[in-house]
């Protein structure tokens, strides 16, 4: 009996952390809905994460060169992905649209680029006012800066990297050889 007790304890435990997470994590996504127009805000919840689409217009962003203009895709889009342990544990920030030259889609968090001061004090809100800065100033940059945080044992998907510029059949050849010697 007393290891039935010890256990619910630590599943109300457990299931309070979660309630308070979703309830926290709601009301900062409400917050972002109305944030700017030419933004929009899409979230959802994926196996105990929660995944939020930022779509930026092109419009929006300070671009200056025309030759900037025609690389960039009419809708950029950016994905962050929340964990449970939020606002403790920081929050990914992807890229799904290629903007810039070399591509930033291949599965590096962003977050530190895009708001270097996040701390767990920080929100979704400050993520996202980080956004078009960092757009305007990768895209009108000269020259080539390292962006983003690649995280050791992080899942990244190969979809993402079928759109690049390097093409398919060069991606195919890269995963061939690599499962090749998984393999034998």
């Amino acid at each position: 009996r007393t290891r039935y007790k010890i256990l619910r304890k630590r599943y109300l435990k457990y299931i309070i952390i979660l309630l308070y997470f979703f309830i926290f994590l709601y009301i900062e996504i409400n917050e972002l809905k109305d944030f700017k127009e030419g933004i929009f805000v899409n979230p959802k919840e994926i196996s105990g994460q929660y995944h939020i689409d930022i779509m930026i217009e092109k419009n929006i962003i300070g671009i200056d060169s025309e030759k900037a203009k025609e690389r960039v895709p009419n809708l950029v889009v950016f994905l962050i992905i929340v964990l449970p342990g939020y606002p403790n544990i920081p929050p990914e920030v992807l890229t799904k649209s290629n903007f810039c030259i070399p591509s930033l889609m291949d599965g590096r968090d962003l977050l530190m680029e895009i708001c270097p001061k996040w701390n767990s004090k920080s929100g979704l809100k400050s993520i996202l006012e980080g956004i078009l800065p960092f757009l305007s100033k990768v895209i009108n940059a000269k020259g080539y800066k390292f962006y983003g945080t690649f995280h050791l044992g992080s899942i990244y998907n190969l979809k993402n990297f079928e759109n690049m510029i390097v093409g398919k059949y060069i991606i195919y050849l890269i995963l061939k050889n690599f499962f090749s010697v998984l393999l034998f």
